[in-house]
């Protein structure tokens, strides 16, 4: 902690509930920077997954296109998701954090124009998936800082709160977002969800310029991450970039906790969130509904995602390796339901779990895996960490060509399936995912 900084209390459950949840940001300022411009991003992103995803499927009619334009999206992100957690911990988070948000209005803006045919411009499938491509690598690149930053501008005890509120943020805008973007879509077009989504962009460029250049904490290192980090100074030595980018990837495969959480997160992810990019051919194909119910859909599991995240904000700090074992079991039960049903107002109630699921496993995988990272490796961990994003899409890939030879029920379902039993063997087999406090 720098000597200038003033101790946050620690969450209390005695607190009043509204305080103990959103604490964080009613006291420190600069945390409620980030929040904020957290906020606008979260916003432009949950209504592109509406947008995007129902122009690709209006074009082509075809789910295959739908992973293709997911798998786009990944291999940047693949690729450059350690360079962004290079640059995490060697450059100001605030700098890269504010560049990536500066592209993204661009990129929105040339969208816009785009679907609105100005100056006789039209809007084709590779516009879309060039765009995609391109972002990929940008967020991928921006998303490391951008979490990592929370480690700096807040204080240790004050971290699980700062996380869950952060998550809540970006839940309640997987609330609003869709639904706004969907009746966008319905009552205007396409364009007015571009040049809203560059709108709220270039709003969220305007809070991150508040945010201080320098870490206002420093935590000690974790149990788990003492060894590595004893070995690094040892050598007496700070590499160049491709160093560094080496050293993090070897103390993410050497660590044994950080290995373990990365690995169980990324088997959530991969077989039970490829649902998302494809929702938009299952809306029409199965549901029988539009663009409007699709948005509606997805506002709907912003229900659920901002019960998670409130309740993820409020929890005591124990228990917290059972916790997400217990949010992978909810989503892979979700997600099965969800494929199973062919009812549009079915389907609305199991949105509202697995959208409590998701946000409750990725909360609590973020707090895990910044408590047991060790400082100087924390922004490369979060770049593996956000390689999930990624990976889902190639998960997305696979499933997409699935689902066009056998269906999208039996190709979502069948994944969903092998996701419950698998959280169970975790649960039964791994003491260590256990008991992780």
């Amino acid at each position: 902690m720098t000597a200038t900084q003033t101790p946050a209390t620690a969450v209390s459950v005695e607190e009043p509930w509204f305080r103990r949840t959103f604490g964080t940001v009613i006291e420190d300022a600069n945390f409620r920077w980030l929040f904020l411009g957290n906020l606008m991003q979260f916003g432009s992103m949950q209504m592109q997954l509406v947008v995007r995803s129902w122009l690709v499927f209006h074009i082509t009619g075809s789910f295959a296109a739908l992973g293709t334009m997911a798998l786009a999206n990944a291999v940047p992100g693949v690729i450059l998701a350690p360079v962004g957690g290079v640059l995490a911990d060697r450059a100001p988070k605030k700098v890269v954090i504010q560049l990536a948000q500066g592209y993204n209005v661009i990129n929105a803006g040339i969208l816009a124009l785009l679907a609105g045919g100005v100056f006789g411009f039209e809007l084709h499938f590779w516009h879309l998936f060039l765009s995609s491509f391109l972002q990929g690598g940008v967020n991928s690149i921006m998303m490391p800082s951008r979490q990592s930053m929370i480690s700096d501008l807040v204080p240790r005890e004050r971290l699980m709160n700062a996380i869950g509120t952060n998550s809540s943020a970006q839940t309640f805008m997987q609330l609003v977002g869709p639904g706004i973007a969907g009746f966008m879509i319905a009552a205007w077009s396409p364009a007015v969800v571009f040049a809203v989504m560059a709108a709220m962009y270039a709003i969220a460029v305007s809070f991150t310029v508040r945010l201080p250049t320098k870490p206002q904490y420093a935590f000690a290192q974790s149990e788990g991450g003492k060894a590595a980090a004893s070995a690094r100074s040892a050598s007496g030595k700070r590499g160049g970039g491709f160093r560094d980018l080496l050293d993090g990837m070897k103390y993410v495969g050497t660590d044994p906790t950080i290995r373990m959480l990365v690995l169980v997160n990324f088997m959530i992810v991969v077989v039970a969130m490829p649902y998302t990019m494809l929702l938009a051919g299952f809306v029409k194909e199965v549901l029988h509904k539009g663009a409007f119910e699709q948005g509606t859909l997805q506002s709907v599991q912003g229900i659920g995602a901002l019960g998670g995240s409130v309740l993820v904000a409020s929890s005591a700090a124990k228990r917290r390796g059972r916790m997400m074992i217990a949010w992978g079991v909810l989503l892979g039960a979700g997600v099965l339901a969800f494929a199973i049903s062919t009812n549009y107002y079915v389907t609305l109630p199991i949105m509202v779990l697995i959208g409590a699921a998701q946000a409750g496993r990725m909360a609590i995988g973020q707090v895990l895996i910044q408590s047991y990272s060790a400082e100087e490796y924390r922004g490369r961990v979060q770049s593996v960490w956000f390689m999930q994003f990624s990976l889902v899409q190639f998960g997305t890939f696979a499933v997409s060509i699935l689902a066009e030879s056998v269906g999208p029920r039996l190709a979502i379902g069948g994944l969903a399936a092998v996701l419950v039993a698998a959280m169970v063997l975790v649960a039964l087999f791994l003491p260590k995912m256990r008991e992780l406090e």
